[in-house]
């Protein structure tokens, strides 16, 4: 029998003495600066994740894998349940949750306990994750809701930003488990204003039932088609794994969308989808992360194993990016609060392909401000995006529905991100790791690959093949912000 409950209807109470809106930004903000921070902070500590616990390769892996695809399969669904049950209590469990799970991963004895406990991370990941931008849009009205996200897109990069710089030196100081560590308090300070600042929802009384039938497909279909999408350059493209999981992954993702046809209160309630300025500004900033993520995903490597950097001096080089978003996000924001979002975020997108191509053309000998500048224009390009596109996509939707929006809107982003990660090893394999004859997991911080001397001649061609392989993924990143500028131009007319 489905579960019914109480829709919740997304209006703030707007008595003068309720709470401040920019106190419930900050609220919604430092539960979400914990999920982003955890992501960034962790990359830094998996080589002594490695050591300490004698794990293997695909151990390490899943410790990122089973983390993103959790994420990205209970994003919408409690996207959904949100709108259901109410924003303040789902985002204040989420936190609990978090924090929580964070401590058992400091604990853990082996891999299996340590990727057990980074799902159940992930568990109170998507529920703070699928909350905030509706929170966000519930408490602003429409002529302020560009400037915070523009705060909300600062937060989002400052914790990517910190995260590397910080996870270098807790891992130096005081061990791997301090990575979790970190989060037990904060979670617990986030809760406790969260419950204080967060406003209470009006509701009104119509039952809905919740589908789980059509969550339970959607998670397993995007689980199934993301795996084999994540580990199909390890596994081989046409392996019967690969090919298990992709298609069999797509063939449930078509039975969720027969299912919720049928459905008179769907998980995803597919009618969104007829509003073009919700799905263009989907799809773009789906087309956004992937381009900037099969890039990203490349320069810990570059710094640290290609110009031999310690992992902490890596994380302060990557801060260009961040920082350059950080300044963007909400000036873009501002402006799309009175001019639209439709030539913003179209302009960030161009903007980024541009970036895109300058750093097609960076050598392993390049000065350093020549790499950093080309850095700070690529975080400039999707400042420019980020804000007024999340704008324009949560405001396009009706007020009830802000929930499954703002999950779907983290489900595209967390695929993106996991499919522009495989499109880069792809062509990485292609143009650098066969020429260059090394293993890309295979570069370590110190200035050697696969124990090849830094001054050998091998070395210096394994150098030349890696560079040639990320301007390889640069170029071929370009199209991929190009098609997601055509969306953001061709959105619907409300944003212009």
């Amino acid at each position: 029998m489905a579960q019914t409950a109480t829709i919740e209807q997304s209006t703030v109470d707007t008595d003068p003495t309720g709470p401040n809106p920019w106190l419930v930004l900050l609220s919604v903000a430092l539960g979400l600066l914990m999920v982003v921070v955890d992501i960034s902070i962790l990359n830094i500590a998996l080589p002594s994740i490695a050591t300490s616990m004698h794990a293997s390769l695909a151990e390490i892996e899943w410790t990122l894998i089973a983390y993103t695809l959790a994420l990205t399969g209970l994003v919408p669904f409690f996207g959904r349940i949100s709108d259901v049950f109410g924003r303040k209590r789902l985002f204040i469990i989420g936190e609990i949750i978090f924090a929580g799970a964070s401590f058992l991963a400091a604990q853990s004895p082996f891999m299996l306990w340590l990727i057990g406990a980074r799902v159940l991370q992930a568990l109170g990941g998507a529920l703070i994750s699928s909350n905030t931008l509706a929170i966000i849009t519930d408490t602003f009205p429409a002529g302020k809701r560009g400037a915070a996200m523009g705060v909300q897109a600062i937060l989002m990069s400052g914790g990517a930003a910190i995260g590397p710089t910080l996870g270098g030196f807790l891992v130096t100081h005081f061990g791997w488990q301090s990575v979790f560590y970190v989060n037990v308090p904060l979670g617990i300070i986030a809760a406790a204003f969260g419950a204080k600042v967060l406003p209470a929802l009006r509701s009104n009384r119509t039952l809905e039932p919740i589908d789980w039938t059509g969550s339970i497909l959607l998670f397993l279909g995007l689980a199934g088609s993301l795996l084999g999408v994540t580990k199909g350059p390890e596994w081989g493209w046409a392996t019967s794994k690969t090919l298990v999981s992709i298609i069999g992954g797509l063939l449930v993702l078509g039975l969720f969308v027969l299912w919720e046809m049928r459905r008179r209160s769907p998980l995803v309630d597919l009618t969104l989808f007829k509003i073009q300025e919700f799905t263009a500004g989907q799809l773009a900033g789906m087309f956004a992360t992937m381009s900037l993520s099969s890039l990203t995903f490349l320069f810990p490597f570059y710094w640290q194993g290609m110009r031999g950097y310690s992992a902490e001096a890596a994380g302060v080089l990557l801060l260009p990016l961040p920082l350059a978003l950080m300044v963007a996000a909400p000036i873009a924001g501002r402006l799309s609060d009175r001019v639209g979002a439709r030539g913003i975020s179209t302009a960030g997108l161009l903007v980024l392909a541009l970036a895109l191509f300058l750093l097609s053309r960076i050598t392993v000998g390049m000065n350093i401000w020549n790499v950093l500048w080309r850095l700070l224009f690529l975080g400039a390009g999707l400042g420019m995006f980020t804000a007024p596109n999340n704008n324009a996509v949560m405001s396009s939707v009706p007020s009830q529905r802000r929930g499954i929006a703002a999950g779907l809107l983290g489900m595209f982003r967390f695929t993106g991100q996991s499919a522009g990660i495989a499109f880069a090893g792809v062509i990485f394999a292609i143009f650098a790791v066969a020429p260059g004859g090394f293993a890309l997991h295979g570069l370590p911080s110190t200035g050697q690959v696969s124990g090849v001397a830094a001054n050998g001649a091998q070395f210096e061609q394994i150098r030349s093949a890696f560079v040639y392989g990320l301007d390889a993924v640069a170029l071929a990143a370009i199209p991929l912000a190009c098609f997601g500028a055509l969306l953001s131009l061709l959105r619907g007319r409300m944003s212009d």
